[in-house]
């Protein structure tokens, strides 16, 4: 598999990466085999945060990845802390990194990640409450405000954590381009992993955040790049009975690429992952897994590279930047 320089980093990673996001449910007989046959594909980086599965997610890692963990770059992330005020004490996000990094059998790792970003409860000066803290449907940051987000105490959590050797880069994940935008333009991260928002069908990523990271060499992740299976198998009951959420403008793109996948005979998986691959601006596509054999399926679309270059041309007029429903927000 080909590796990629993660921007300015330096680092040398696999263009497809192994997250696990609450696969610790599906047993560890499953993250070992999946762990063991994305290693045996040429995957090298792997992604986790304490906030899956209550710190399983990363347990199970760090025993899969025991012996290889000097052969493989390893991310993990803070937030989503119980911890008095968390988001707001410097402290008690390195106690968090502590405990990730018992779990993950290390003492560094290679990139520590901000949480999703682009929720509010990072940058405001106010007490969050423990629920706000601990929600996937948080508030995200608003146009309506300010914030001093050089200022906010996870920023200086980075530079301790950055100092103390406990982690060797720093970067911000999200799922709003256009926030996350925001976030990376006004810090010194290394690299940024944004979910659902590049891919055929969505392209606020290449609108409003991917000419910055070029720009600073950072590093990019594109995460989720499947939105949670829409673009891993075709919804062919939508062209009647379209969920509430989808308009037309959605729903042309989208089946505009299940047409087009139908007709060059390839799955709309691997048209998803090829066309991905073509985008020079990243580096890396995460995906999660809940069966082995989808860390295999994946890693087969990758060896066959990027699509000819009319498919890819094809493909990339057919996208759109446009408002995506997600958990409840609207983000753009």
């Amino acid at each position: 598999m080909r590796r990629c320089r993660l921007g300015r980093t330096g680092l040398l990673v696999s263009e497809l990466a192994t997250g696990l996001a609450f696969t610790a449910a599906q047993g560890e007989d499953v993250v070992d085999r999946g762990i063991r046959m994305a290693l045996d594909s040429g995957v090298n980086y792997f992604d986790c945060a304490p906030y899956y599965s209550a710190g399983l997610d990363e347990q199970m890692l760090g025993n899969a990845l025991r012996g290889v963990r000097d052969q493989v770059v390893l991310a993990t992330k803070v937030g989503y802390t119980e911890y008095p005020d968390g988001h707001r004490s410097a402290a008690g996000l390195m106690r968090q990194l502590d405990e990730s990094l018992q779990r993950l059998r290390t003492d560094h790792v290679d990139v520590v990640q901000i949480h999703e970003a682009d929720f509010r409860k990072w940058w405001v000066e106010v007490p969050i409450t423990a629920e706000e803290a601990m929600s996937p449907t948080a508030p995200l940051i608003s146009d309506d405000e300010t914030y001093d987000f050089a200022g906010a105490p996870v920023v200086r959590f980075l530079e301790d954590a950055r100092r103390a050797g406990k982690a060797r880069f720093a970067g911000v994940t999200g799922k709003d381009a256009r926030q996350i935008a925001r976030v990376v333009e006004a810090l010194d991260v290394d690299t940024v992993m944004i979910a659902h928002q590049f891919n055929p069908v969505m392209r606020n990523a290449a609108e409003f955040l991917l000419p910055l990271t070029a720009q600073r060499d950072m590093g990019v992740l594109i995460a989720a790049p499947f939105m949670r299976g829409l673009l891993a198998s075709p919804k062919y009951k939508w062209r009647a009975a379209p969920p509430v959420w989808a308009d037309d403008k959605f729903l042309h793109a989208y089946f505009a690429c299940v047409d087009i996948a139908e007709r060059e005979g390839i799955s709309l998986a691997e048209l998803t992952i090829r066309w991905i691959l073509g985008e020079q601006r990243k580096h890396t596509i995460v995906f999660g897994f809940r069966a082995a054999e989808e860390v295999a399926a994946n890693a087969q679309a990758v060896a066959l590279g990027p699509l000819p270059a009319a498919l890819q041309e094809e493909i990339d007029a057919l996208g759109i930047v446009h408002p995506l429903v997600f958990q409840g927000r609207t983000t753009l």
